[in-house]
């Protein structure tokens, strides 16, 4: 599976629309095609995940690809600190194997991550 971002983009602002497709290529038939927008955390401690937006595609076939579209939100920002980060990310999962991809992307005021001093 493959997720492209329109314009092959990695920085984005809040209320901007980022466009893309997601193409799959399989030997069986999948039920559905879940994209999601989503912001989650790294580095000390439990992982955090928010699902920001989800857009659910039933009637496949077994390779193809289709668009997605999404309204970013007006945050969290993609943040950077020296214990955690927060990451912006779309992720794509067919159903029912679970085969799951995920693309990483900044949401930020112009574009730029905020880094957190510490």
């Amino acid at each position: 599976m493959k997720i492209s971002i329109e314009g092959s983009r990695t920085d984005f602002e809040p209320g901007e629309t980022l466009r893309g497709r997601v193409e799959w290529f399989g030997q069986e038939t999948p039920d559905a095609l879940e994209v999601r927008l989503l912001w989650y955390t790294e580095g000390r401690g439990d992982q955090d995940v928010g699902v920001a937006r989800t857009l659910r595609i039933e009637g496949l076939a077994s390779t193809g690809s289709r668009d997605f579209e999404f309204e970013l939100p007006a945050g969290p920002y993609s943040c950077s600190g020296r214990l955690i980060s927060i990451c912006w990310a779309v992720e794509a999962t067919l159903d029912p194997d679970d085969q799951t991809q995920r693309t990483a992307f900044v949401l930020a005021p112009e574009g730029l991550e905020v880094e957190i001093a510490s």
